[in-house]
């Protein structure tokens, strides 16, 4: 069941980020060097030591001929700019997971070809990230062209209206009150949730922490240009994303899946029209 939870990416994403120590002088072998000049040239002030473990994910890159180095990020990173990356679901399975099957299965009597069963095997579609636009990301572009098709409130036929990521079927369109307060209400949990987690971030490092405090929205003003209403962009999150961005605390990795259904559960107010009482 591991296979179809990459796949679907919903997987715990603390268990995809690997650790390796930085080696002087190997040149741009291995992707953690690659990655070490990548942050001294953005921060000349960070000093990445000898033998110093680096924490990096993979993530898809443009293009067939996929190169190592170029898809490493910092898991800071990836969940800075949740809308632009996704991890290369490809690499983890078959370099990762599928070496392991086959030392089982491969043996006698079954000697299964875990590689070929993997390449045969329907694919299940990828969860859309819900974050706002970052510089690098495409979210209003691209994003509603591969949402997912099937309601979000029943499960059926649905259909993506304009820019939104949310698709909702004509059945529940109709039910607009009922709807509606189905779409408040699973808000109204994740803020609950994410109040609690955050609660205890803040026992943690003695700070303050709400459901707010993790990745707060910038808002640029839209200029008027066909339109007699003004209104507000998203230009990505405020950047670290919390007072405390350790990767090794499983709390990081909830707070930020809590984040991200707090923006699906807006995304469906929204498409329901729920704007004027958002």
């Amino acid at each position: 069941m591991y296979v179809p939870t990459i796949l679907k990416g919903t997987f715990h994403l603390q268990s995809t980020q690997f650790r390796s120590s930085l080696q002087r002088g190997s040149g741009v072998g291995p992707v953690q060097a690659v990655l070490a000049r990548r942050l001294a040239e953005a921060d000349p002030g960070r000093v990445m030591r000898h033998k110093e473990r680096i924490a990096y994910v993979i993530v898809a890159t443009p293009g067939r001929n996929f190169r190592l180095r170029d898809g490493v990020l910092t898991p800071n990173e990836l969940l800075e700019q949740w809308d632009a990356y996704v991890l290369n679901t490809t690499y983890y399975i078959t370099k990762l997971v599928n070496p392991a099957l086959q030392r089982c299965l491969g043996l006698a009597p079954h000697k299964i070809d875990v590689n070929s069963l993997y390449n045969s095997m329907p694919k299940p579609r990828r969860r859309v990230h819900f974050w706002p636009a970052t510089v690098n990301g495409s979210t209003g572009a691209l994003s509603r062209f591969f949402a997912n098709s099937n309601c979000v409130l029943c499960g059926g036929k649905g259909t993506v209206h304009g820019h939104s990521r949310v698709a909702v079927c004509h059945e529940c369109g109709l039910k607009d009150l009922n709807a509606l307060e189905t779409a408040f209400h699973r808000l109204n949990l994740a803020q609950d949730e994410s109040l609690s987690v955050a609660n205890q971030c803040s026992k943690c490092h003695l700070g303050f922490e709400d459901s707010g405090t993790y990745a707060g929205v910038r808002s640029t003003k839209k200029k008027q240009t066909h339109s007699f209403l003004g209104g507000s962009a998203s230009a990505g999150v405020y950047t670290p994303l919390s007072a405390c961005s350790c990767t090794d605390c499983p709390v990081s990795f909830q707070r930020h899946r809590l984040r991200e259904v707090e923006y699906e559960a807006i995304e469906l107010c929204k498409a329901l029209g729920g704007d004027d009482v958002w």
